[in-house]
């Protein structure tokens, strides 16, 4: 059985990358949303290093412009290959652990801690989030055998051994204050992203909510607004700026203390 692959169809991922190179200037993606190599000296040997170029190139513009939407592509392309791979170990250990939340928590990871990736070569991606995958995964592992043992003491309260890999008390407040800040602020940018939203034209809000919420494929989506499929790929990139643009004018009103009101699109 072999590893999932991006599940984005050529056009759509070429569309997707020029919307992230308009928005963040980086010319590696507008290379790439072009079918080109990154830079000079780069190339497409394979159809999985034209897909490692993706990601990496990706995951360097997150980490130079720590921007939501190269984010989300990145999640989106590299989501069922990270899964599977989990989900094989987990077959292999047999314990009782969810691979959503050994996925959740890779991904978080990746979030938090982009400058500690190097952009070096096409794979670098792929072999740094997996790095990171199987150590978020050995983190699991690690505390439901704790838990294991815990629930085997006898009814004197038998003392356990120090875990020399347990993080101090001190750290994992830290840890747990960070992880709490970035739920609060996922939150804070899902309720201004459907603030905005529902600012949108009704043919907007129809054509975001099956391109990005149903995924409902560009060419379909188009058939059911009748309209060609140009015109719809320029009806979703409007709607995500208009989006994009009053979230940024939204947290500037919150960042000078100031009532967040949107205007009509």
């Amino acid at each position: 059985m072999t590893p999932p692959t991006g599940t984005l169809e050529r056009e759509v991922l070429r569309a997707r990358l020029g919307e992230l190179w308009e928005r963040t200037g980086d010319a590696a993606l507008g290379r790439l949303s072009e079918e080109k190599a990154p830079f000079d000296g780069a190339a497409f040997e394979t159809l999985q290093h034209r897909s490692d170029w993706v990601s990496t190139c990706l995951m360097d513009a997150y980490r130079n412009t720590h921007d939501a939407a190269v984010f989300a592509l990145l999640f989106e392309l590299n989501r069922d290959s990270f899964l599977f791979a989990i989900e094989s170990k987990l077959r292999r250990a047999h314990v009782p652990v969810d691979a959503q939340d050994v996925l959740q928590d890779a991904f978080l990871n990746i979030y938090r801690y982009p400058h500690k990736f190097h952009a070096d070569r096409a794979e670098a991606f792929r072999n740094w989030g997996h790095r990171i995958v199987q150590n978020t995964l050995l983190k699991f592992l690690k505390g439901q055998a704790r838990m294991s043992r815990q629930l085997h003491l006898d009814d004197e309260e038998q003392a356990l051994p120090a875990d020399e890999h347990a993080l101090p008390p001190d750290r994992l407040a830290s840890e747990h204050e960070g992880a709490e800040l970035v739920n609060h602020a996922f939150l804070l940018f899902l309720n201004l992203y459907l603030l905005h939203y529902e600012q949108l034209c009704e043919r907007e809000k129809v054509a975001l909510r099956m391109v990005e919420v149903e995924d409902v494929p560009y060419r379909e989506a188009a058939q059911r607004l009748g309209i060609r499929l140009e015109n719809l790929k320029m009806v979703v990139f409007r709607g995500r700026q208009k989006i994009y643009r009053g979230m940024h004018q939204s947290l500037e009103l919150m960042h000078a203390g100031k009532p967040v009101v949107p205007s009509s699109n």
